[in-house]
């Protein structure tokens, strides 16, 4: 399954249009629970670090495209490790560290990218208002951030340096014998709901930043993880992990509106002596509190069971899956 992003990831950093349909070609891979669970879980993990070194250790073609791909791996590769925890022992916390570590190594140029989409919302949002605020000064400010950031050179020296990391993963996860058997997934995928379902909830409680943040990081896990057993029921489990991603990309929307913020009222950088910011301000405001109004809806409708039920309605979606293995 190829799926879209609902908020547009165009990149204006000088690196051109980077746009991507899924997080890198591993994520194309399912576990078919009719068959051989263990070693499709194996697979897809091997397949995701495979998928990351290779675009970080090549030469070739945008490297801002292949951290953002390798990134979306990592971050499949650190939801699924979750959802293992039980079942692999020391292995998580050594994974998860290493691949968390790579992760954040290429992440140098994430803030301007996040203030020019910041900005694009803004932008939106004053388009058919007659009084409309010089937008063109924010874009100043966030460019000179953007020469502060690292060179391709650089980024190509850093990607390459992860990409040797990330090689012994590669045997660790290979090494795996994991179960075929339903209860330590349904398992692992009941914690990541609740853990989603309680974090979501607060957030959207509380309406801080950082919980919303927090929020954010476990919805992403349960996405990832619903995506990888799509088989259980493809139409109904498609359509979730869409609604999953809109509210991704909703909380990811309010994330870089809140990074604007923060860098117009600290009046730094190039954002220093900004005139008349209260307008700028102004919007932020009221598209935060779109972003969190449509958070909501999308709560209501994802994570509206508790976590018992789930569980059961995983268990038994999994039963009414591996009948297809027994027909005749």
């Amino acid at each position: 399954m190829r799926w879209r992003p609902v908020a547009s990831i165009e990149r204006r950093c000088g690196v051109g249009r980077l746009e991507t349909t899924t997080a890198g070609r591993a994520l194309k891979a399912k576990v078919d629970v009719a068959r051989a669970v263990g070693k499709d879980v194996r697979s897809v993990m091997d397949e995701l670090l495979k998928d990351a070194v290779a675009r970080l250790s090549s030469r070739k073609g945008n490297i801002h495209e292949a951290v953002h791909d390798a990134r979306k791996n990592l971050k499949a590769f650190r939801s699924y490790l979750r959802l293992l925890r039980s079942l692999i022992g020391e292995d998580y916390r050594a994974l998860n560290v290493q691949a968390r570590d790579a992760a954040r190594t290429l992440s140098g140029a994430r803030d301007s990218v996040a203030l020019h989409d910041a900005i694009d919302q803004v932008e939106a949002y004053f388009a058919h208002r007659r009084k409309r605020p010089n937008i063109a000064v924010l874009r100043k400010a966030a460019d000179a951030e953007r020469r502060q950031a690292a060179s391709d050179a650089v980024i190509r020296a850093a990607s390459r340096d992860v990409a040797k990391l990330l090689g012994p993963c590669r045997e660790t996860v290979r090494a795996w014998t994991l179960p075929d058997d339903a209860d330590p997934y349904v398992d692992g995928l009941t914690t990541t709901y609740k853990t989603a379902r309680r974090r979501l909830q607060l957030g959207l409680d509380t309406r801080l930043p950082v919980d919303l943040h927090e929020a954010r990081k476990r919805v992403i896990h349960w996405r990832y993880q619903m995506d990888l057993f799509s088989s259980l029921w493809p139409r109904v489990l498609k359509a979730t992990v869409r609604e999953l991603q809109d509210l991704r990309e909703d909380l990811g929307q309010h994330n870089d509106l809140v990074l604007l913020e923060s860098r117009i009222r600290a009046a730094e950088g190039g954002f220093e002596g900004l005139e008349t910011p209260e307008p700028f301000l102004d919007s932020i405001t009221v598209l935060r509190a779109r972003r969190v109004h449509r958070a909501c809806y999308r709560r209501a409708l994802l994570f509206c069971d508790p976590p018992s039920l789930v569980s059961d309605h995983l268990t038994t979606w999994w039963t009414a899956a591996r009948t297809r293995r027994d027909a005749p």
